[in-house]
């Protein structure tokens, strides 16, 4: 006969079922939270990736029509200062007004982005041929909630090459302030965070 009292055989079986109760309840937490985290960080990815299609899909608007109107406004033929350049590759963003604002209804009729294109002159000289084109956008509450700030993009370019293959001359050249349909992606950047 075992000399152990009767009335604490089960006490160690209630306590491993505590512990056990309490790992799982641990595991659980840390489950949900790391779910919440990477879902977290898909959304912003998405928005990230929207952001940067839509802002791109302007640029290759803006660069087609470049092509195809050599940015000579009524001005074709005579050659035109860069701050005559910039309000003509302006009018090309402007002319994408109605397709500014993206919703995705799939996500929530209160998700947007807003894109907003500005365009400078970047050469030191008058004829230098050098403009800037920089998407800045605008996000809806929900948006900037589950991705935080999304990234402004910026393009380089030189225009009124005089052919396909031709090379950008340096920002302090006087290029000419030809109006011809090529033109040389500089570059495109991301610009740093507001």
């Amino acid at each position: 006969m075992s000399s152990r009292p009767h009335n604490q055989g089960g006490s160690a079986l209630i306590f491993v079922t505590i512990v056990g109760l309490v790992m799982s309840m641990a595991f659980a937490l840390f489950m949900t939270s790391t779910v919440l985290t990477e879902q977290r960080a898909v959304e912003a990815q998405l928005a990230t990736t929207r952001t940067y299609w839509a802002q791109m899909g302007n640029f290759h608007y803006a660069m087609s029509r470049i092509s195809y109107s050599r940015l000579c406004g009524n001005n074709c033929g005579n050659k035109l200062k860069d701050t005559e350049i910039v309000p003509v590759l302006q009018a090309y963003f402007n002319e994408l007004s109605s397709n500014k604002v993206w919703s995705y209804a799939d996500e929530s009729s209160n998700y947007t982005i807003t894109t907003t294109d500005t365009v400078a002159t970047a050469g030191g000289q008058t004829y230098s041929g050098w403009l800037l084109a920089t998407s800045v956008n605008t996000t809806s509450a929900l948006v900037a909630n589950s991705s935080g700030k999304l990234p402004l993009l910026e393009m380089g370019l030189c225009v009124g090459l005089g052919n396909s293959g031709a090379k950008c001359g340096n920002l302090n050249n006087n290029n000419g302030g030809n109006t011809t349909a090529y033109f040389s992606v500089n570059h495109l950047t991301n610009l740093p965070l507001p």
